[in-house]
């Protein structure tokens, strides 16, 4: 199992995962063809966990967008294909991709913005903005200012 950015014929394949969340009622094809037009996707950079070349999971991270201040990320869009969920792999990518970040990127934090509960993303050392879907993981020398990145 290991973390790579995903390669552009897995773009479909990664959104598909996300149809059952993110499709609003509309047919494959178009949600297919909203994701591809998506200016806020095509802005990320879209991870990967993979084994075998098989997808266990995908994230996009974002930089100098939506608000996000420098040595600020941002990452959204979480899916694991239904096969695959409950096993783990949506926290190992996450794990894996704070890990990058701040030991690669002179990450100083990582932002979020929760749909679901925020018990999954506490564990994995995610702080909850009070009054805010957003949580945020701080390097050590992050001193949160209250400033919240808009949603991505």
């Amino acid at each position: 199992m290991h973390l790579r950015e995903a390669k552009v014929h897995e773009l479909d394949a990664i959104y598909t995962i996300g149809f059952d969340a993110w499709s609003d009622g509309l047919a494959y094809e178009k949600y297919l063809s909203a994701c591809r037009s998506s200016k806020k996707y095509q802005a990320g950079t879209w991870y990967v966990l993979i084994e075998n070349e098989q997808i266990l999971s995908s994230l996009i991270v974002y930089q100098d967008l939506f608000g996000l201040k420098d040595g600020c990320f941002g990452i959204g869009s979480l899916a694991t294909p239904e096969s695959f969920r409950g096993k783990g792999y949506a926290s190992d990518l996450i794990n894996l991709v704070k890990a990058d970040l701040f030991a690669n990127q002179n990450c100083t934090a990582i932002f979020l913005h929760s749909d679901i509960g925020h018990q999954f993303y506490s564990r994995l050392g995610f702080i909850t903005i009070e009054g805010a879907n957003c949580m945020y993981a701080p390097s050590d020398s992050f001193s949160f200012d209250g400033s919240i990145p808009s949603y991505f």
